[in-house]
């Protein structure tokens, strides 16, 4: 069981890190207490962490003058995680993220470990290999959506995101800290992939067929590369399949990542649902 600090060490013991700066241009502020852990601020959050439980967190720290359906669930997972829950005035609370939009609540938790692809066993059904995201907003939004279509692992290009694990959480609507991740090299993932006779399917245009009459196997992976500058040589050149997103006019730019994967992801899942009808 968490045993909580005293709430006068807690209090004193907080430090900011500086991270990178977000679309405007200024700097977010992640704070910590005197152990490095983490403050995440915001009902998502702390839900998603409490609810996935793949680190160590508490205490959870709560505005006493706050209460609504949210916040009494949350509450119970804490308890009944043996996380310690301290009723925390709003002004303290405000003190320990230094932000006034913590709605009431924070957690304290470790960092997220994303680990490398070589440590994760076979996953069946949807698997996900994203390239050319640099914007936490955009990650939050694929991990949302492929993860409410069903997908069970993201393999992403090896990148230090913690400074920005805050903001894809709220972004992802907790689907960051749900859904499997795992960081791979071009080769690391092309060797799991193989390893585990996964077929890798390619979005590209080249020698490609129609995303809306292909029969995806029930276990894939579906790579997706940036707007600008797509898929990398080293993984189209293993690719199964490349298959393309037909549009409903002449327009020669390419979707956003997010959007393409969320194109992909739900035909691929809207497939399945049909084959189970069909089936009954």
């Amino acid at each position: 069981m968490h045993r909580a600090p005293p709430l006068h060490c807690v209090y004193s013991i907080i430090l900011f890190s500086i991270g990178k700066p977000n679309l405007n241009g200024h700097f977010r502020k992640t704070a910590y207490n005197g152990t490095m852990n983490k403050f995440y601020q915001g009902t998502i959050s702390c839900k998603a962490i409490l609810e996935a439980g793949k680190r160590k967190a508490g205490p959870l720290y709560v505005d006493p003058n706050k209460r609504t359906k949210d916040f009494s669930y949350i509450i119970h997972l804490a308890k009944k995680a043996g996380v310690a829950v301290l009723q925390t005035p709003r002004e303290k609370l405000d003190e320990l993220t230094g932000s006034k939009t913590h709605g009431g609540m924070a957690l304290e938790a470790e960092d997220l470990v994303i680990p490398s692809i070589e440590t994760i066993g076979k996953k069946s059904g949807a698997v996900f290999y994203i390239e050319g995201l640099e914007d936490p907003y955009n990650l939050g939004s694929v991990c949302r959506t492929i993860y409410a279509a069903g997908a069970n692992l993201l393999i992403l290009p090896p990148r230090d995101w913690s400074n920005a694990y805050d903001t894809i959480l709220k972004a992802s609507a907790g689907a960051f800290e749900k859904l499997d991740i795992a960081y791979a090299s071009e080769e690391q993932c092309v060797d799991y992939l193989r390893k585990h006779h996964i077929p890798l399917l390619c979005a590209h245009r080249k020698d490609a067929v129609p995303l809306a009459t292909y029969d995806f196997p029930s276990t894939c992976c579906i790579a997706i590369g940036g707007a600008m500058r797509g898929l990398s040589k080293k993984i189209l050149k293993h690719a199964d399949e490349n298959i393309y997103i037909q549009y409903g006019r002449d327009y020669r730019n390419a979707l956003d990542t997010a959007s393409s994967a969320a194109v992909f992801a739900f035909t691929k899942r809207n497939k399945e649902i049909e084959h189970e009808h069909q089936s009954r």
